[in-house]
């Protein structure tokens, strides 16, 4: 198959909090297996910075499948809206000083921000599988472990509520990925969870 992918950082290596190399990648494996795979990912991106990739493929008819694999970065609890973290940033050290004081779960509760809303997510989500003539699916976003909601409050309903979206479209699922698939930071994949997503990719579209 001829497979176009979009990503946010889940299909890339890493050497941190634990090591995913290069040729451990889902993409990747899906070459190792004989696969024409161009991929397009975004460290950090949300549904909209993959949306804006697609205008660099504008022959919508070359591919087989198209996997698009995003969300967390999306419906994750926030503490500050996007445009306001770029002006904090911008500001220096004044500027790290107040993103550590508001960077804490009280704030969060609070304000109770996600980077995307879940209409724009549907939306988005909608015009990404308009946007090509081959059948798009989207990747489901990592199940929240208790550790993870500990860590970030209010994720495992986010996560939950962002799913449903993704499962009202073509999806491969990922709610029984086991837990050595899931880096200790709660939202990367390891080798072993690429292996997984691979599997269950060619187990549906191949």
């Amino acid at each position: 198959m001829r497979i176009l992918v979009f990503s946010d950082s889940l299909s890339l290596p890493r050497s941190q909090p634990e090591t995913c190399l290069h040729e451990q990648t889902w993409p990747e494996l899906l070459r190792k297996q004989g696969h024409e795979v161009c991929l397009s990912a975004i460290g950090g991106a949300t549904v909209q910075d993959l949306l804006k990739q697609t205008f660099y493929f504008q022959d919508r008819r070359y591919f087989d499948l198209v996997v698009v694999q995003c969300g967390i970065v999306d419906c994750a609890p926030r503490f500050a809206k996007r445009w306001e973290l770029k002006i904090l940033q911008a500001l220096g050290k004044v500027g790290k000083c107040v993103i550590r004081l508001l960077n804490r779960k009280s704030v969060r509760n609070l304000r109770k921000l996600t980077y995307t809303s879940e209409k724009a997510f549907c939306d988005g989500i909608q015009r990404l599988e308009n946007a090509f003539d081959a059948p798009v699916v989207f990747v489901e976003i990592l199940p929240a472990t208790s550790s993870y909601e500990t860590q970030l409050p209010g994720v495992t309903k986010n996560i939950e509520a962002f799913n449903a979206i993704l499962r009202s479209h073509r999806h491969i699922s990922m709610k029984d990925i086991p837990e050595t698939g899931i880096m200790s930071d709660h939202h990367h994949l390891s080798s072993e969870g690429h292996a997984y997503l691979v599997k269950n990719i060619l187990n549906q579209w191949s």
